[in-house]
Formats: C-alpha cells, structure tokens, sequence
C-alpha cells in the first residue's frame, strides 16, 4: 500500500509543478544545445543513451515523447519527432544524471515526502478527503496517462529534482544594488522622438541585374537546395463520377422498408427544453435561495417572458446556449420525476418547480408524439439517399479496385485502361514530400505512397479529398544543388529582401547624418520619413513600431536632446533622439521591493541550477560515463517518417 493513501492534507503544489511544468516545456524549443559529442561506440540496439551504466532506451523516449503530445488538440503527430526527439533525449539524459549526482551526494526523497506530494493534488484530496484506493488509480491513469508505481516514480523524481536545485541555488542571493537597479529599469522613464525605416517600403527600389542575381546566388547555392521531388500520373474517381451510375427503384425502396419496420417504429415521445438551478453541493440556506430564484423566474414565464432567453440567462446546464434545447426524449433516458412530468404535460404547456438530484427544473414542453409507426411516403426520400449513398461507396470502391488490379498488371497502358472504363488519367506537377497536390490535395496516405513507389510502378487505391486515386510515378528529381533558372524566382525575392535592409540602413545613416546639423523631424521628412513621437516609456514597455524599451536602452542613458546611433530591431532601422527623461519616485520603492528581489532570486536560482546541470553534462562525456548511439538515433527519427 503506498504512503499516499493516509488521510492527511497539506497542500503543496510546487513539487508537481516541476513534473507538469516539464511536460508542457518540453514543447517548446530549448534553448541549450542537444547532446553532440562523447563516447558514442557503447550503447548498442535500441540503447540510445548510456548513463554512468544506466540506459534510455528508444522505448523511453518514445514513451516520453508520447506524453508530451498527450494533450495536445492534434494528438500524435510522427512528424513532429524529428523537431523535438534530439532535446528531448538531451533532457532525459541531464534528469539522470542528476539523480545520480544527487545518490552519490545522499540526497534522497523520504516515503512522508512523495505522500505530502500526493496531498497536494487537490483531484485525489477534495476538500482534503482522499478519493480512496481505487479511484486514484483510476484518475491517475486518466489524467496522466500513468499507472499509480509510475506516476510515483516520477513525482518522486520530481522532488529529488527540487532537492537538488535547492541545494544547488541555497547560496545564490540578490544584493540590494541589484534590487535598485531593476526598480529603476522597471520604473525610469524615457520619451524619444524617434523614425522606424522599414525595409519593405524600399523593396519596389531595389535594381536587380542578371549579374548581381548570379553574383548573389554563387555565394550559397546549397542554400537552395531542392529536396526530392515526384510526379505522378493518376486517375481518380469522385462520388460525382460514380452517381450518375447508380439507380434505386421504387420497388426496392418499398422491399428496403418492409424488411427494417423495427427502425421506424416511433416510440412515445415529447420534445423539451428546460432551465436548471443546480443545487447538488448547496447547503440548506443556499438552496432555498436557489428556489426563490427558480421560482421568480418561473412567474416571469407566465407573464409572457421568453422560456429561451431566460434559460440563456439562468440555466446552468449546457444547453443554456441553446435556449435549454434538449430535443425529443423518451421513456427512460431521463431522471424519473424529469421523464414524468414532461411526458404529463401538453404541447406549449410548462411545468412548475421540478425537484431532482440534479436541481431544479422548470419543464417547457414543444412537441408530443404518441408511439406508430412512420409511414413508407415519410421515409422514402431517407431511404432513397440511404441506399444510393451506400451504393455509391461500394460501386467507387468496386471501380477503383478493378482499375488498380488491371493497372498494375499493365503500367504501360495506363492511359488506354483509364479510357476504356470512362475516366480521365491526369498528371501532377512535380511535389515535394508534405506539399498539397493540385486536385489530389493533402492526403497522408497520397504522400507516402508517392515517395515508397519505383519509377513506373503502380500504387493504391489511395483515399484523397475528393474521392479514391490510382497513381504511378512518372518522374523522379532528386535532392539536388539547381541552378539558378531553376530557382530564380526564390532568389530573386531574397536578393530584393536582402538589398532592402542595406537600402534601410543607408537611409537611416543618412537621417543620423542630417539630424546632426538640422531639426530630427524636418530631416526626417525630407528624406521622406514620418518621425513619431513617443510616449513615456520604460524597459519594459512597448514603443509603437521601435520595438520594446529595453532593446532602446540609449534612450535611458543618453542626455536630453542627444542622437542615437542606428538601431537594428527585427529587420527595421530605428533612429532616435531624446526628448526627456522622468526618473523613477523612490517612495514607490518600498512598495515594489519585496517583489523585485523574489523575482530577480527566482531568476539567478534558475540560470544557476541550469549552468550546473549542463556541466555536470559535460562532465560525464569528458569521463566516458556518457555514451550515446548516434546511428541508433539515426534509426530512430527515421522509424517516423513511415508512421
């Protein structure tokens, strides 16, 4: 029985964070370099990593990596590894070697610890009662993916983790210089007469010559280098294509209803909308409140009110948006004093106060359908556009496999086949692995059978957008360094771009020049520049088009009245002069301190325990104790690109 199911309650959060936190960091992109280097001849087969003898195996990774897109809206996405698995296995790799820092250090996380952990996580604590034994298991394994031994593990690694970096951090501090320093930077204020010369006004004034083009291209042609690219030859057939081919007689429509009676066979029915006070969790006096509310609004119903609007307003269930819609029910599906009164009352007619464990209900019901049977004229047409839809999808997928047996026995007639059994063959342009094809469109299944054919062989069917394909490849141009024809128009749009940012800087250096000798905006606009004029401004504001306050620290330490130099934000060019400075006031100090320094502390205590992870890192590949399977790794990004 594990420590956690004691009922004990104290709320700390901060150890979990650092497990939660990890796994949605991990999504975005880490900033210290991936493993490189070290022993790499060790780890073998599936081992990708091996730390002082402990090994991160493909499984791990993959079991990690998994997790990270647990929640994301898109699932899964194999595509995505390639972008994430080489610091994801960097960050593995620094986790264990801290944990074996942290054993040959004695730190170690008591039994107490992980359950104070466990209480802290207010979904298997509620209210600071434990959900018991086997609903945490459960919710556990919900929420995170984990059973309760893993999840364990990893909170208890978690906590070793905290351990470390507090060890780690213990002496870091933040003296009172520092504190200053920020209030001011936060707090000092700058105002500046300023012009932004953006370099896409200029790109219409760019000159471009086949010789500075070629010029421009020779410097690295590898920079536009083509990736491999295919042609297909294809026919495809719609549901379009197919429809005309497909009847459905009167006589088989009457046969389709007589056989599937027990379908339309209506039961009693009333269609309802409804407004809900909830009141589960209420204490007495809270629901008595709750029913004065219900039954006002009830009154306000029978003086004419408008039952949707008010259900909108009131109702707190989720059809409240619908204006307490429900739609048609029958007997059984609701709570029974629900299902009672709503089947006792008139069309039009609304209940009054209704009581279940849900809260209380007033009951508007719309419609009223005893129990028959439809008539054959009331379904006929969903009969009809039953049948021919599934018609439709079996004579496609009947067309489409015969055409693909005949075309793949004889590739070189794939014209003449197509012909003969009335469809039209196509070709494509040449595409690149993940790019939409014109007609065929975006298709997984398309693109990866595209880039696994031979030359003239014959692949599908292939479901796309628009209905089923049989392709051939016709075309294969291999990852190549073009020539300029080739990609003219790509170079010549960075040749533009590129002359634009110089053309920016001339002119910014020009306004530097004459703002010198002459008024800053009447230089400006002689040069065909709008200045702007600035509000007060810290370093930690935004400046309109100038960027933010702390990437134009001149304007803090320059004098009233005096030029920046030329300033590169993003692709602009910013100039500036001084207008005024407004210090900071001291008596906001002591209000602002407190809070500067934990801020400041939490910031040094990050940057420092990140510099030691990294060289402890450096560390164990100086001293073998890491060794990594770069060719395993290899085999591993590649065993995605086919998922």
């Amino acid at each position: 029985m594990f420590l956690f199911f004691r009922k004990k309650y104290d709320v700390i959060k901060r150890y979990l964070m650092i497990f939660f936190l990890g796994i949605v960091c991990l999504s975005m992109v880490i900033v210290m370099a991936p493993i490189g280097g070290g022993d790499t001849s060790t780890p073998q087969g599936n081992v990708l990593a091996s730390v002082g003898g402990a090994s991160i195996t493909t499984m791990d990774l993959d079991t990690r990596m998994r997790d990270q897109f647990r929640n994301s809206p898109s699932g899964f996405d194999p595509r995505m590894v390639p972008l994430f698995a080489p610091s994801l296995l960097d960050q593995m790799v620094i986790d264990q070697i801290l944990v074996q820092q942290a054993g040959k250090m004695g730190v170690v996380v008591t039994d107490a610890e992980v359950m104070t952990a466990f209480q802290g996580i207010p979904w298997l604590y509620p209210g600071g009662n434990f959900v018991g034994a086997a609903q945490a298991a459960q919710m556990i394994t919900e929420n995170t993916g984990k059973t309760l031994p893993q999840f364990e593990a990893l909170v208890r690694e978690s906590l070793l983790q905290d351990k470390m970096r507090a060890i780690v951090t213990d002496g870091v501090e933040v003296t009172p210089a520092e504190v200053m320093a920020q209030f001011h930077r936060r707090n000092d204020k700058a105002k500046i007469d300023y012009v932004v010369v953006d370099p896409s006004q200029s790109i219409k004034d760019v000159k471009v010559t086949p010789e500075a083009l070629e010029a421009f291209f020779k410097k690295d042609p590898d920079h536009y280098k083509l990736p491999e690219q295919r042609q297909l030859r294809y026919v495809m057939i719609t549901t379009d294509d197919v429809r005309p081919r497909v009847t459905v007689t009167d006589a088989e429509l009457h046969d389709y209803y007589t056989q599937h009676l027990s379908d339309y066979r209506v039961p009693d029915r009333v269609k309802v909308a409804h407004i809900l006070f909830k009141t589960t969790g209420k204490t007495p006096a809270e629901i008595a409140a709750i029913e004065k509310t219900a039954a006002d609004v009830l009154n306000q119903i029978r003086a004419g009110a408008n039952f949707g609007d008010l259900a909108k307003r009131y109702s707190e269930d989720s059809t409240a948006q619908a204006g307490g819609e429900l739609g048609w029910i029958v007997h059984g599906q609701t709570v029974q004093n629900f299902e009672s009164t709503a089947f006792s009352l008139k069309p039009g007619e609304v209940s009054g106060l209704v009581k279940t464990e849900y809260g209380i209900h007033i009951i508007k019901v719309e419609d009223k359908q005893v129990a028959h049977l439809e008539t054959f004229e009331e379904v006929s047409g969903s009969i009809r556009d039953e049948l021919e839809k599934q018609r439709i999808a079996d004579l496609q997928d009947s067309l489409t496999t015969s055409l693909a047996t005949q075309l793949k026995a004889n590739p070189q007639q794939f014209d003449d086949i197509v012909r003969k059994a009335g469809f039209v063959s196509r070709e494509t342009p040449l595409f690149k692995y993940n790019q939409p094809v014109p007609d065929l469109g975006k298709s997984d299944g398309l693109e990866n059978l595209t880039f696994q054919l031979r030359l003239n062989e014959v692949g599908g069917p292939v479901s796309v957008p628009r209905g089923e394909a049989v392709i051939q490849l016709i075309q294969l141009s291999p990852e190549h360094t073009p020539t300029l024809d080739e990609v003219r128009p790509q170079v010549e749009e960075d040749f533009r771009h590129q002359d634009s940012i110089t053309l920016a800087q001339d002119k910014a250096q020009k306004l530097l020049e004459l703002a010198k000798t002459e008024d800053f905006d009447k230089a400006a606009k002689s040069l065909g520049l709008t200045p702007k004029l600035s509000n007060d401004f810290s370093q930690n504001e935004y400046v309109e088009g100038a960027g933010n306050g702390s990437q134009l620290t001149g304007a803090f330490t320059l004098n009233p009245g005096q030029l920046s130099e030329v300033i590169t934000v993003g692709s602009n060019k910013v100039l500036f002069k001084v207008v005024s400075h407004t210090p900071a006031n001291d008596a906001d100090f002591a209000a602002q301190r407190d809070q500067i320094e934990e801020e400041l502390l939490s910031q040094k205590r990050s940057l420092e325990f990140e510099i030691y992870r990294q060289n402890l890192k450096e560390q164990f590949l100086r001293s073998g104790k890491l060794k990594l399977n770069e060719a395993g790794m290899k085999q591993f990004l590649a065993s995605y690109q086919t998922e």
